[in-house]
């Protein structure tokens, strides 16, 4: 009974990981650049492992070096980091209605592991199979996108200190294109692309209006959250009328 119960839970885990198969394109490609724009943000190999391994969260990530890079404070980077990541209190609330029969401890690395891709894979999952969603299954999906997360910005790493002195320094632009690259594929796909420009607005007038006043990186942080507040409440009165 026992080896039976073990031989159910490695393919259940197998299964996990290759359900996670065709999301790892994505995982290599922007932990790739995660990893070389960490190394010409200044951050050593071993410090970008550690925040692959430990924070993993590729949004986050890149937060965290801009901030860095322009001297911010371990508060505001912090504060920034966890604003950021408020989605996976969202994404885990949804999904606790799969963990009903996870221990304390599997629910505990279930949530810690889950990201924005690993989520719309078992979600989608739990669905087909009627809110079935076993922990071993999403252990091995949550494993894999670990490991491939952790390993590709190692990779991106390397690439980026194998690079001469001189290229590495002219890549300091390579963040900000990052993120307006980000930003700019997300409008292209966006459904309210009207509301996305005066959030964006609103933002740009509370940094430009406060930063002289605040710390640039305080004036950051408060402008999303002063815009994301604004989009909120047009959103909803969008909705209304």
């Amino acid at each position: 009974m026992a080896v039976h119960i073990k031989l159910n839970r490695l393919k259940l885990f197998r299964q996990g990981v290759i359900a996670c198969v065709p999301t790892l394109l994505s995982y290599w490609a922007v932990g790739f650049a995660c990893g070389a724009i960490g190394k010409v943000s200044g951050f050593s190999i071993t410090e970008v492992t550690l925040l692959s391994m430990f924070l993993y969260a590729g949004s986050a990530q890149f937060l965290f070096y801009s901030l860095a890079s322009t001297g911010a404070d371990i508060a505001q980077i912090t504060l920034a980091v966890a604003f950021i990541n408020m989605r996976y209190l969202l994404i885990n609330t949804y999904m606790s209605q799969f963990f009903n029969c996870f221990s304390p401890s599997e629910k505990l690395i279930s949530g810690l592991m889950i990201t924005d891709e690993t989520f719309g894979v078992s979600s989608g999952y739990a669905k087909q199979h009627e809110g079935s969603l076993p922990f071993y299954w999403l252990l091995g999906l949550n494993l894999t996108a670990w490991f491939n997360w952790t390993v590709s910005t190692i990779v991106g790493c390397l690439f980026a200190a194998a690079l001469p002195n001189w290229l590495r320094d002219g890549l300091g632009f390579s963040l900000i294109g990052m993120f307006a690259g980000l930003l700019l594929l997300s409008w292209f796909v966006s459904r309210t692309r009207i509301l996305d420009i005066i959030v964006m607005a609103v933002a740009m007038l509370v940094i430009v209006f406060t930063h002289h006043a605040i710390s640039f990186n305080i004036a950051t942080i408060g402008a999303t959250l002063i815009a994301a507040t604004a989009g909120m409440f047009l959103l909803i009165w969008q909705r209304d009328i």
